[in-house]
């Protein structure tokens, strides 16, 4: 069978990611299936929720619920693509990624229960590996948007870190520009977010 570069939960390809703002919007998909993982506890099956076999028997599983760090894997995929110049960096997110979904599928074919504090310590490794990446993609509007809109959930993972130390890795010669590209992005998507409710969340 040729080789066709699909993916099935990325709409996002090898061919298309370094296009415009898309290695921020790669980015945002990892996070947000991160954020995710985070509230697996409230769900029914946590386990399910978390980890679930990829699709192998395209396209009669098409459909099957997918666990969220099924999801990260395909996008980390697209890490290379998108980030060659930081391939130390890949390897070790890659790395510690594959040490966590083998841990969780293991806890699943053992019947355990998925330990909340002990994924959310996994899944903060994995933020804090994926620094390198947001600091190259600091001129993304979306993204830095994005990470404003869920201080919460960066506290969480990075403790005793936080945005504001986040974004002081990201802007080491200050943080002034913030609020340039903010107000760039919010002119850009009149009636969308609103700039005062974004820049509350934020605790220079």
């Amino acid at each position: 069978m040729p080789y066709s570069d699909i993916y099935l939960y990325s709409p996002l390809s090898a061919k298309t990611v370094q296009e415009g703002q898309n290695r921020g919007l790669l980015l945002q998909f990892i996070l947000s299936e991160i954020f995710h993982t985070m509230d697996a506890h409230k769900k029914d099956d946590p386990l399910a929720f978390v980890f679930s076999s990829p699709a192998c028997f395209f396209p009669k599983d098409w459909s099957l619920e997918v666990g969220c760090l099924n999801k990260i894997s395909e996008h980390a995929q697209l890490l290379p693509f998108a980030f060659g110049k930081l391939a130390s960096s890949i390897t070790a997110f890659d790395k510690s990624l594959k040490a966590t979904l083998q841990k969780v599928a293991s806890q699943k074919n053992r019947g355990e229960e998925v330990s909340p504090s002990e994924l959310e310590g996994d899944l903060g490794n994995l933020f804090i590996l994926l620094e390198p990446f947001l600091i190259a993609c600091k001129e993304s509007e979306s993204l830095l948007v994005f990470l404003l809109k869920h201080p919460e959930e960066i506290q969480r993972l990075a403790s005793p870190e936080n945005l504001s130390s986040l974004l002081a890795k990201m802007y080491p010669e200050g943080l002034e520009n913030i609020s340039h590209i903010i107000r760039r992005e919010y002119k850009s998507h009149s009636g969308g977010l609103q700039l005062e409710k974004i820049l509350s969340h934020y605790d220079a």
